[in-house]
């Protein structure tokens, strides 16, 4: 039996949350993967935006714009849901992830979703938005799967202080801090995955490419370091490969130690 083609969104009424770069950096490449390193299906739900042109150089997924404001907007969402495809939606935010939840709800559509990614920072007005899409999102489909992405978290071991809107009060200090996870149902309370903020993540961006595209170039920064160092008038040519190589170091560290480990999270949250 062919496996299923998933289809999952990254859906935020907040802006500035960090939706097309989880978009990109890490289900992008998940999918990717998935799809026997082939182009996957990437759609861009926003009038203002285009945020996926920042990664122009990228040959994960094969991008498309749709217009949000567009009256046929349910009938673009039935022709993406009738390929046979892997997909990412990226969602743009406020009035524009709210016409595209309507639309995907008025469509059916809601109901061959595989998952709905949720970012979230670590402010208290993250979490009640977060709280408010999860809620809108239950009440469309119950058995829709959601999972929360703690983006740029300082460390995974400093992530239950660091979001503690989204945990609760873990120091037990402040008994009445609002905490996501007490208006989850349980089946979601441990669905999340730790995004770290890393400079990679905005050097992999200035080439116009993913973390995992990086972290994947055998490219010798060192041999060609060695060359170049022979003539100490490259000094330009010099400083851009040590900067290369520092990038690409980091990319791969970054892929190890945090991609690795959300892939096989969303593999555990996809299963069933």
């Amino acid at each position: 039996m062919q496996d299923k083609k998933l289809k999952i969104a990254i859906v935020s009424t907040k802006g500035g949350v960090g939706k097309s770069t989880i978009s990109m950096q890490m289900i992008t490449p998940y999918l990717y993967t998935k799809n026997n390193n082939q182009p996957i299906a990437y759609y861009e739900f926003d009038d203002e935006n285009r945020d996926s042109l920042s990664f122009g150089a990228s040959h994960l997924s094969n991008r498309k714009m749709i217009t949000v404001a567009s009256p046929l907007l349910k009938e673009n969402l039935t022709q993406i849901f009738a390929k046979d495809e892997y997909t990412c939606l990226d969602v743009g935010a406020n009035k524009t992830a709210m016409r595209f939840l309507e639309a995907l709800d008025d469509s059916g559509m809601i109901h061959f979703l595989d998952l709905v990614v949720i970012p979230i920072l670590d402010g208290e007005q993250d979490a009640i938005n977060a709280s408010i899409i999860y809620t809108m999102l239950k009440d469309m489909n119950r058995d829709l799967k959601i999972l929360f992405v703690l983006n740029r978290a300082q460390s995974f071991e400093y992530a239950p202080y660091q979001f503690e809107n989204y945990f609760g009060d873990v120091r037990g200090i402040f008994k009445d801090i609002h905490a996501i996870k007490d208006y989850l149902f349980e089946e979601d309370r441990d669905r999340y995955i730790v995004m770290l903020e890393d400079e990679v993540v905005k050097h992999s961006r200035r080439f116009g490419l993913t973390i995992y595209e990086v972290s994947k170039r055998n490219r010798n920064f060192i041999d060609e370091l060695r060359n170049t160092m022979e003539n100490l008038s490259k000094e330009d040519e010099i400083k851009l490969l040590s900067f290369k190589n520092y990038v690409s170091k980091s990319a791969k560290k970054y892929e190890e130690n945090v991609l690795k480990v959300a892939f096989s999270h969303l593999n555990e949250v996809l299963k069933d």
